[in-house]
């Protein structure tokens, strides 16, 4: 199930850290023997350590939805602890790449992935470039095929994506293309025929063809529902197979 999270902003250039939760140790005089034991501040952890707890803190099995709309089912709600990011600078820098890199990311429904492109651009550039996995389900009777070509344009700009799953669904239910033939539904028929169909198709192949080639650091790949099972396959095994033949 997917869950709705708040991405805290950057902080602002003028931003001054809080004091941190316990203060420094002051430095020994040299009449003084330094300290034999540090003190049990946070961020004298081991880098291991801290990253460890930081991505217990912002990590999630299920899907972040990256922005909450009326699609969005009210009792959706995220374990994260994002507050950790404001406690100063040093965690603010070390837990984005936790937060966005750890994380996949999602729409709130099959019917909104339309917009998922925007949502996409309200995240700071550095921040979509630490993004690393992206899993979409799409309505294949609503309008994001219309829309297809900037989303795709968005998710190419994931230079550091590398996994990418689709979904193509029918009134929310995930369309097994082999198991229908043709994978044209009754809610498809009255649309999709002819000339029309076969043009509606070439366009939705070529744009996924780009997109996947673009995505050079891409290491998994699905396409489930698709119109065309076998174009799907032969997408997700080239990936699979480390991009040859």
């Amino acid at each position: 199930m997917a869950i709705t999270i708040s991405l805290p902003a950057p902080p602002n250039p003028l931003f001054k850290p809080p004091r941190p939760l316990l203060a420094a140790p002051p430095r020994p005089s040299r009449s003084e023997p330094p300290a034999t034991e540090a003190p049990p501040h946070l961020l004298y952890l081991l880098s291991s350590t801290l990253n460890l707890i930081l991505a217990y803190l912002l990590t999630s099995p299920a899907p972040l939805v990256l922005h909450r709309d009326a699609s969005t089912p009210a009792n959706y709600r995220t374990n994260l602890t994002t507050s950790i990011l404001l406690v100063n600078r040093r965690l603010y820098h070390t837990s984005l790449p936790i937060l966005y890199g750890a994380n996949t990311f999602t729409a709130s429904s099959a019917a909104t992935s339309y917009d998922f492109d925007a949502h996409l651009l309200a995240i700071p550039g550095r921040c979509r470039a630490m993004i690393k996995s992206v899993e979409l389900t799409i309505d294949w009777g609503h309008r994001l095929w219309a829309k297809m070509p900037l989303v795709a344009a968005r998710l190419l700009e994931l230079r550091g994506l590398k996994s990418l799953k689709l979904h193509i669904s029918v009134d929310g239910e995930v369309e097994n293309a082999e198991a229908v033939g043709s994978g044209v539904t009754g809610r498809e028929r009255g649309v999709r025929q002819g000339l029309a169909a076969e043009a509606m198709l070439k366009a939705e192949k070529k744009v996924l063809r780009e997109l996947v080639e673009g995505l050079r650091g891409l290491r998994v790949f699905e396409l489930n529902g698709f119109v065309d099972g076998e174009f799907a396959r032969e997408l997700e095994e080239w990936i699979r197979g480390g991009r040859k033949g």
